[in-house]
């Protein structure tokens, strides 16, 4: 489990679902710089933000942490 492969799964779950960086940044109330550097594994995240994340792409926290269900 790296920032990296965390980071990609979120930003693949993003793609598919269509949101803009910027729409799901807003939706989960963190700048879109932050969530950007999430994507691309340059910073980690809290337990809240993860939670945020995890109920607006409508995946468990496993999944994101994990990679799997």
């Amino acid at each position: 489990m790296s920032n990296v492969q965390i980071g990609e799964r979120i930003r693949e779950l993003r793609e598919i679902q269509h949101y803009t960086r910027e729409e799901l940044a807003e939706k989960i109330n963190i700048s879109a710089k932050f969530l950007y550097e999430i994507e691309f594994g340059k910073k980690g995240f809290s337990a809240e933000t993860l939670c945020r994340i995890s109920q607006a792409l409508s995946v468990s926290c496993d999944y994101i942490m994990l990679g799997e269900e």
